[in-house]
């Protein structure tokens, strides 16, 4: 009868710890998220605020993708072309201003969590989408030439996104 109560404590026991590693995890990934993801309900002039004062890292510089009339992204200058940095970014970072909601969103994305998946960057939001995986920029390529801004792209409706690595 004692090694029957014994075989329960330890299914106990082992079960507990798994609800104890899932709750940890969880409240792992909400800090995250938390501190990579940020959206606010903003006006406009605020909105713009925030994107000059990331567009003024760049200067003039031309940003590595551009929108031709159908709205595709396209090169405008190979990766390859690029010298290597002696300054690596860490982070992919996105800014989008939707003006029918008056939200800013800006994610911060790490390098190190874009090298776990994919080597490609896919970013996309439905048919409307940027697909980095066509271009052939990968996260390494874009590690080695250092902080650049990616792309500027301001809509016919208003909306703006900016991306650059830093």
């Amino acid at each position: 009868m004692a090694s029957r109560k014994t075989w329960i404590w330890i299914i106990v026991g082992l079960f507990g710890t798994g609800v104890l590693l899932l709750i940890v995890v969880a409240g792992g990934l909400f800090f995250f998220v938390r501190s990579h993801v940020s959206a606010a309900h903003t006006t406009s002039s605020d909105a713009f605020q925030k994107f000059d004062t990331a567009r003024a890292t760049f200067k003039d510089q031309k940003p590595l993708l551009e929108l031709d009339q159908s709205e595709h992204p396209r090169v405008t200058k190979a990766l390859s072309s690029f010298p290597t940095s002696t300054t690596r970014p860490n982070q992919l970072c996105v800014l989008v201003w939707d003006p029918d909601e008056e939200r800013v969103v800006q994610v911060a994305l790490p390098f190190w969590l874009l090298k776990l998946g994919k080597k490609k960057v896919d970013v996309s939001s439905g048919d409307r989408g940027f697909d980095f995986n066509r271009l052939n920029l990968d996260i390494s390529e874009l590690e080695r030439i250092g902080p650049m801004l990616i792309l500027d792209m301001r809509g016919n409706s208003g909306e703006r996104v900016l991306v650059w690595t830093k």
